[in-house]
């Protein structure tokens, strides 16, 4: 009996002795190993406009995350630019060297998303408390795939509506508000249109956006449906303005010219328009006025091309990457770093709705757009449809029905487009 508690007592005594030992192990190799976190991005801007430091948010990120996690090396390939990123991408997965981390452009995120590149996020989400309420609803879905968030929002691009605000005085439209019906938009076109040498907009004004203005879109998962009462509304409002047009092309320049009311533009070029040096070549002689893109009430109407932060699948720093892009996209400052240097827009409404935001709009534009404005544009943003060959449905789609425009057979077409649409499989 004696011997029996005497060997109890031992094994006691080992079994202390090894879970204090492998906690001091587990402690010591977290407090003193150097795990290495490897990230993709690119420096230059993802819309396609002057830049200066691009690489300034990452160094930023970067050094803040250190801070708190002074052993990790952080590891990325300077350089990167936009153009370049898919395929260099594209190649670190095929070698099985994908990066801890992903920046995401709209368009390799549904491939990446169905293809099992990319880990869900929805246990972290729920564990930090993070969800839609943290960012804007449109912008937070961008990195949602089949009910499963991917990524989180980093920056964001919204269109605007810029219109001619001498223009629309001297037709007899002053004191507008920022948000237009499709009806009011319509009439405005029309009425510029009448004035010899004048148009009412811009042909960047797409039949995407005549549909979004109605609050539908054409994609019904991966089919399309071009005949219902909200698409035919949205087609006829695209046929009625391209009529007005002439079936003609109208340009940017021509609205800088001031011979047309209305422009859709993007956020960042919207900044690089207004902003010195660049405005210097785009100088006008005539007062911009910014409006929400035109839709009726109560639809998200805003187009808006999100660019993300997701984590590799096959990450073997899931809580370190995680760290990461939630600093990246949830962080205050740095998503204040975001809206200053790189031209398109914060995600956060905390940092839309701030005295930074306001103070660098004040220094930076001759124009009206307001942190304000801005806010009710990102409250607006559509949800971008999410299978995994939405963007080549989306060119074929856009092929047939600009021809059908230009030779003004859309609304006869429209069956024979969506049939033809329909039968072919990717």
């Amino acid at each position: 009996m004696k011997i029996l508690i005497r060997n109890k007592k031992i094994l006691c005594c080992v079994l202390f002795l090894f879970i204090t030992f492998s906690a001091l192990f587990l402690f010591f190799k977290v407090k003193y190993s150097k795990p290495t976190l490897t990230i993709g991005v690119y420096t230059d801007s993802s819309w396609e406009v002057p830049n200066g430091d691009a690489d300034r948010v990452t160094k930023i990120a970067i050094k803040k995350f250190k801070e708190k996690y002074p052993n990790v090396q952080i590891k990325y390939e300077a350089g990167i630019r936009k153009n370049d990123y898919s395929n260099w991408l594209t190649e670190k997965i095929v070698k099985g060297t994908t990066p801890d981390v992903m920046m995401l452009p709209e368009d390799i995120f549904n491939l990446l998303a169905s293809n099992g590149t990319l880990k869900s996020l929805n246990s972290s989400l729920k564990d930090e408390n993070i969800s839609s309420s943290t960012f804007y609803h449109g912008v937070f879905k961008a990195g949602e795939y089949h009910g499963i968030q991917y990524a989180l929002p980093y920056e964001t691009n919204p269109t605007l509506m810029i219109a001619n605000n001498d223009l629309l005085n001297k037709n007899g439209f002053s004191n507008l508000n920022s948000h237009l019906s499709p009806t009011k938009f319509k009439n405005i076109c029309h009425a510029a249109s009448l004035k010899q040498n004048n148009t009412g907009t811009t042909s960047d004004y797409t039949w995407q956006d005549a549909q979004l203005a109605y609050g539908n879109s054409v994609f019904e998962n991966s089919s399309i449906n071009l005949t219902s009462n909200k698409a035919r509304a949205g087609f006829s409002l695209i046929e009625d303005l391209t009529s007005e047009n002439g079936y003609q092309s109208v340009s940017s320049n021509q609205f800088d010219q001031g011979t047309v009311a209305f422009m859709p533009l993007s956020l960042a070029k919207y900044r690089t328009y207004t902003s010195y040096p660049y405005h210097v070549a785009h100088t006008s002689s005539f007062k911009w006025k910014v409006f929400q893109m035109p839709s009726i009430a109560n639809v998200n109407a805003t187009p808006a091309s999100t660019v993300c932060l997701g984590i590799s699948a096959q990450t073997a720093h899931p809580t370190l990457s995680w760290e990461f892009i939630k600093l990246m996209c949830t962080d205050k400052e740095i998503q204040q770093e975001v809206i200053k240097n790189r031209m398109g827009s914060s995600v956060l409404p905390k940092v839309i709705n701030s005295s930074f935001t306001r103070k660098i709009f004040q220094e930076e534009q001759q124009n009206t757009l307001t942190p304000k404005m801005l806010d009710a544009i990102l409250e607006k943003i559509a949800i971008t449809p999410k299978f995994r060959n939405y963007d080549r449905r989306l060119d074929e789609l856009n092929y047939l029905i600009q021809n059908a425009l230009k030779n003004n057979q859309l609304n006869l077409q429209l069956f024979n487009i969506q049939h033809q649409i329909n039968k072919n499989e990717y």
